[in-house]
This record gives structure tokens, sequence and C-alpha cells, in this order.
């Protein structure tokens, strides 16, 4: 009998973390036979392949998949592709879950069969530890949701069925960065059924060692080049599901994706890019669409902000003080702070 549920954890040298991501995933309340628990190591060179059979030995649901380094996309998608479940979720090995929320999450639904998308919600892991509150605030379709909120940034807030995803042919691309938004934006704009209950549980932790905090020139410059790609990616998507300008839904679309360009804008900061790159960065901009950004917002601080990307990806003069400015005070000094507060 296969499993309801295959929850999909890529691995890659995080021996320091992936204890307690693998003991929270133990204490989900969900039943014996339940779920499978599917580890792929994407070439780890530290502990975590041996922590990792440490786990498998122990417990009979979950499996080890190791391959060579190709990615945390390449990863997931071999995850998807051994999963024997009804539903997928996906955990990165650095994060983990409050005690019984998937279970909750779940709760309502298990007798239902025409959903697609049960989503959740997270909070940062020093955020205050409440109560789960598992109450359904959606019921609807895919674009319905993107009406009400936008579209989604990370793929480890859903069950997801894997008949859909394979319906659709819905896979991480080899990116980087910005697969996520792709991969999860995509699942919405194809359009599924999808209920939402208010369990926050799923618990991000940021460290020095995280995809999104890296910042050297050479990491930096692919992660621009990707980013860039996976937002012509959401275009393309939306226009083979028929979402096109002039319509609501098409609105609704762009304002999520142009709320979310700061964290591309900070990576071409960070880039370090001569005259010569930084025109080729801009041409490539303009290309995908990602210039100009749009105010998606009245308030002061996003025109503010918004003016400043698009002052600075117009006139090149500005790029290296600007980029100086980024780098020397914000990445250092405020973004800490930020961090820290969050």
């Amino acid at each position: 009998m296969n499993p309801l549920i295959s929850i999909i954890i890529p691995v890659y040298n995080v021996e320091q973390y992936l204890r307690k991501c693998l003991d929270s995933i133990l204490r989900q309340g969900l039943r014996d036979g339940e779920y499978e628990v599917i580890l792929v190591s994407d070439g780890s060179k530290d502990g975590s392949v041996a922590i990792c059979e440490e786990y498998c030995q122990k417990n009979p649901h979950f499996r080890l998949i190791q391959q060579e380094n190709q990615g945390v996309s390449a990863a997931r998608n071999n995850g998807i592709d051994h999963a024997h479940g009804k539903y997928i979720v996906f955990a990165d090995a650095d994060d983990y879950l409050l005690d019984n929320g998937l279970n909750l999450a779940f709760e309502h639904f298990r007798d239902r069969d025409d959903i697609d998308v049960i989503h959740y919600y997270s909070s940062y892991d020093n955020w205050e530890k409440n109560e789960i509150d598992n109450t359904i605030d959606f019921d609807g379709t895919g674009h319905e949701l993107i009406m009400q909120g936008g579209l989604p940034s990370f793929c480890w807030l859903c069950f997801y069925s894997k008949e859909f995803l394979d319906k659709h042919e819905l896979r991480f691309k080899k990116y980087i960065v910005g697969e996520d938004q792709l991969f999860s934006s995509s699942v919405y704009i194809a359009n599924p059924r999808v209920v939402s209950t208010k369990a926050r549980f799923y618990r991000y932790v940021i460290h020095e060692g995280s995809a999104t905090t890296r910042r050297s020139v050479v990491h930096t410059r692919r992660c621009v080049d990707d980013y860039l790609d996976s937002y012509a990616d959401i275009m393309a998507c939306m226009k083979k599901y028929g979402i096109h300008e002039g319509t609501d839904l098409y609105d609704a679309c762009i304002r999520s994706v142009n709320s979310k360009k700061m964290f591309g804008f900070s990576r071409i900061l960070s880039a370090e890019y001569t005259r010569k790159q930084y025109k080729a960065a801009m041409q490539k901009c303009r290309e995908t669409g990602f210039y100009p950004v749009i105010r998606t917002a009245q308030g002061m601080k996003h025109r503010l902000t918004v003016g400043v990307m698009n002052s600075v990806m117009r006139h090149g003069w500005l790029y290296k003080p600007a980029s100086f400015v980024f780098n020397r005070i914000v990445v250092p000094y405020v973004m800490p702070r930020i961090r820290k507060a969050l």
C-alpha cells in the first residue's frame, strides 16, 4: 500500500542541522504507513550521509537516495520521481517543523479527492512558537488564490498532488536561485484546486551558509543570470496557461513578481560588474522584463525603493556608487540587523 505523503528532503553538507530536521519529521503526528521520508544526498562531503543512513536503519519509512552533486533542483526532482505518495511535501534539511504540524494541516482534508494543493504557513526560527491554528482560510482555485495573495515564493509551504505535478510536467529547473519561486508559481498558474489552513509550523532557519546569504562574486553573478531566467520562465508559464495582459489575473501576477524584484536587484549590486558586464546584464533585464520595476504600493518607502532601483538600472554611472554603498554598508551592517529582527 502506497503512503499518502512523501516528504522530500534534499541533503548537502548539513550535518550541523540535519538531526533537528529529521527528529521534527518524526514528531509530525502522521500515522504508521501514511508517510515516507525521501532523503536525497546531493553529493554531501561531510557526515550528512552517515546521519541519513542511521535514520533509515531505525525508521523503515525513511529512504536514502544518493546522487552526484547537481544542486537542490536535481535533488528535489529525483525525490519526486521516486516518490510513492499521493502528495509531495518538501522540507530543507537546515529547517525544521513544529510538532504535529503536518498532521494538523492535513486533518481537514483526509477524505477529499478533489484537492491538488494544501497550503500552510512558515515563520522564522527565532519567532515565538505559538499553538498551531489549523482553521481553513481558503478553498478555491490557484487563480483565485493568486488574485487574493499573489504568487508564492517557497516550495516548502504546500502538499502537492503528485498526479497534478506529473500531469502538468512540473519540476524544478536547475537554477541556483529563483527555482523555488518558479516552481511554486508555476503550480499556482496551472490553476490547481487549492485549500489552505492557517497552520504555521514550518520553521525557516537563516544562517551564514544559507543560499540566500552567500555573497561571493562568482556565485552572485550566476544568481543574477538564474534569477532573470526564472523570471522570464514565470512570464512564459503565464502565457502558456492563457494569462494575458489586460486581465485582472495578469495584473495580480505582475504585481506579485514586481514586489519580489528587490532580491534580484540586490544580487546585481553584489555582482561587482565591470562597465561592459553591467551593460550586458541590463540588456538582459530589459529583454526579460525585469526592468523597469513597477510600483505595487503607495507608501513613500516603496516609491523611493522602486525609484532607486529603476534609476540605477537606467543610468550606468550610478551602479558603482550604489554597489559600494550596498556591499560596504548595507550587507555588513544593515542586513545582519534585519535578520536579527526577523
